[in-house]
């Protein structure tokens, strides 16, 4: 799973033409691995503002709106890719448009 980090700072210092030159980098980015077969699932997030949190303690549901922590770093999206092994992943991830802005941290999906 490529779990893709972003931050606000990074995108607001964007122009308007570098903005729309990296949502079309990622739609080349979807494309490549799509014709690959390594592309399973990905999609964005809604902006972490509109996060909540839960939190059951002494069997009751607590519920926080907004985000998990303060960090101007967040989840902004994912990929879930299939390919032969970890050094593929971190090649595809590196083919992420946000790791040259921010970070996309690559994790193995749980085998349970």
């Amino acid at each position: 799973m490529l779990l893709i980090h972003t931050s606000d700072e990074r995108w607001q210092t964007l122009s308007q033409a570098d903005k729309e030159e990296f949502l079309a980098e990622y739609a080349a980015f979807t494309e490549e691995i799509e014709s690959t077969g390594e592309h399973c699932h990905g999609s964005p997030l809604t902006h972490r503002r509109n996060a909540a949190s839960v939190r059951v303690r002494d069997g009751r549901a607590a519920v926080e709106r907004g985000p998990l922590t303060d960090d101007d770093r967040y989840l902004a999206g994912y990929f879930v890719v299939d390919c032969a092994d970890e050094d593929r992943a971190l090649e595809i991830a590196a083919r992420v448009p946000d790791a040259k802005l921010n970070v996309v941290e690559v994790r193995a999906l749980a085998v349970v």
